[in-house]
C-alpha cells in the first residue's frame, strides 16, 4: 500500500475548497435560475430593429418591456476589404506580446493583429490568389 505525502493531501483539499467556492459564488454572481417561465397565449416575436431578424419570445423569463436593443446596428461594424500589409521588419506598431491570428495557405502566410480584428471582426482578403474571409 502506498502512502500519500501530506503536501499532496493539502493541495487536493485546497483545490476542493477553491472549486466549491467558485461553484457557490458563481451561482450568486449569475443569479439563480428563474422560478417562473412566462408563456404568452399565442406566438409572439419581437424585432430589435424594424425590418431586422425577429426573435421568438413566446416563452420568456424576463418581462418583455424590460428588453432593450443594444450594440451596433446591422452593418455597423465595417469589414476590412483588401487590407494593406507590412513586412515583419516594418511592423513598428506591433509589440512582442500582441496577439495575432495567423493564416498559412498554399505556401503564403499572413498575420492579422487581434487588436484590429476586435474592431472589424471580418477581413475580406486574398492569400496566394485565393479569396479568404478571416473572422474573429
Amino acid at each position: 500500500m502506498r502512502t500519500q505525502k501530506p503536501l499532496g493531501k493539502i493541495r487536493r483539499y485546497a483545490l476542493g475548497i477553491v472549486s466549491g467556492l467558485i461553484l457557490n459564488l458563481g451561482s450568486v454572481a449569475y443569479g439563480q435560475l428563474p422560478t417562473k417561465i412566462i408563456e404568452e397565449p399565442k406566438t409572439r416575436r419581437i424585432s430589435p430593429i424594424p425590418g431586422d431578424f425577429s426573435f421568438d419570445v413566446t416563452r420568456h423569463t424576463v418581462p418583455l418591456d424590460e428588453i432593450r436593443g443594444g450594440g451596433p446596428p446591422k452593418d455597423g461594424i465595417p469589414a476590412l476589404v483588401d487590407p494593406a500589409f507590412v513586412s515583419p521588419a516594418n511592423a513598428s506598431k506591433m509589440r512582442a506580446q500582441d496577439m495575432i491570428l495567423g493564416v498559412h495557405l498554399g505556401g503564403y502566410s499572413k498575420a492579422y493583429p487581434v487588436g484590429i480584428l476586435n474592431w472589424h471582426e471580418l477581413v475580406n482578403d486574398q492569400i496566394g490568389g485565393r479569396p479568404v474571409l478571416v473572422t474573429w
